[in-house]
């Protein structure tokens, strides 16, 4: 069997495209793309350099257009596991949630999960709800609103939040109502699985909608302290702190249901903690 050009090229196409499976990249499926275009000029018996300059356009067209396409297909068929891939998805309410008798269970795919309520409200039986955030065993979930409703809420809501912003303290969403909690009411705010959370002096817990940072901003430096990442503090919650050999110092809180003991600062903010916390004496 006597060889002609076109065979060279099936044979150099077969070969790169062999490699591919086992040296993934695209680099190299590129290249065979590049021989069969080469091949099909072989094939209509055109020059060399027109076959070698079909060989270089279809190497380029695998590494810049094929090879991305390939990826985003790739990526888009990406299943999504553990933590990641149970944020955004929904359920439906088998026992009611409620955040004063801590009672509260969702069925997801025949599993059912211990739940909070994000908006720290009761959720009935039988509710659809969305996950925001997990942690170990336990879900936090909030209900599903339609889009118009939803903006019809927050077009009510916001002359009233605009009234009361920075005025009397925080504003706490409770469903379609608004609760003032006053800055002399406010043991500290934390952040935990990405959920803010505003810890008051009688020891409730509220979920807020915006981050520590913006609420640092509205937060008098006088009466709180960003002791770090994740706590704003006030001095009321504070029973006792202890430095450490490292620079740091120990803070222990007075003891709070579903609140750690205490917390740790930073070598750099401990001279800045102690000189605020002598002036709340």
């Amino acid at each position: 069997m006597n060889f002609e050009p076109w065979h060279y090229w099936v044979i150099a196409a077969f070969f790169f495209f062999v490699l591919e499976v086992f040296i993934p990249g695209f680099i190299l499926g590129s290249i065979g793309l590049g021989c069969i275009l080469a091949m099909f000029g072989a094939l209509l018996t055109l020059p060399l350099w027109f076959n070698i300059i079909l060989f270089i356009a279809g190497f380029f067209v695998g590494i810049t257009m094929l090879k991305p396409l390939l990826k985003r297909m790739e990526k888009e068929n990406e299943v999504k596991t553990n933590v990641d891939g149970m944020i955004g998805r929904t359920g439906k309410v088998i026992e009611k949630i409620d955040p004063v008798e801590a009672t509260g269970r969702v069925r997801i795919d025949g599993d059912d999960w211990k739940a909070l309520s994000y908006d720290d409200v009761v959720i009935e039986p039988g509710q659809t709800v969305e996950i925001v955030a997990i942690e170990s065993i336990v879900i936090t979930v909030r209900t599903l609103v339609k889009p118009e409703a939803q903006n019809k809420v927050k077009q009510q809501e916001k002359p009233i939040a605009d009234t009361l912003k920075n005025q009397l303290g925080i504003i706490v969403t409770r469903g379609n109502k608004k609760e003032v909690i006053h800055f002399d009411d406010i043991l500290c705010i934390y952040s935990n699985q990405k959920i803010t959370y505003l810890v008051t002096s009688d020891e409730r817990h509220k979920v807020l909608d915006e981050s520590l940072e913006k609420i640092e901003e509205r937060l008098d430096s006088k009466k709180f302290f960003r002791a770090n990442r994740q706590f704003i503090i006030s001095s009321k919650i504070v029973k006792e702190y202890k430095s450490l050999p490292e620079g740091k110092l120990e803070i222990t809180f007075k003891p709070i249901s579903k609140l750690t003991s205490g917390i740790s600062v930073s070598r750099l903010k401990a001279h800045a903690f102690r000189k605020w916390f002598e002036k709340q004496v």
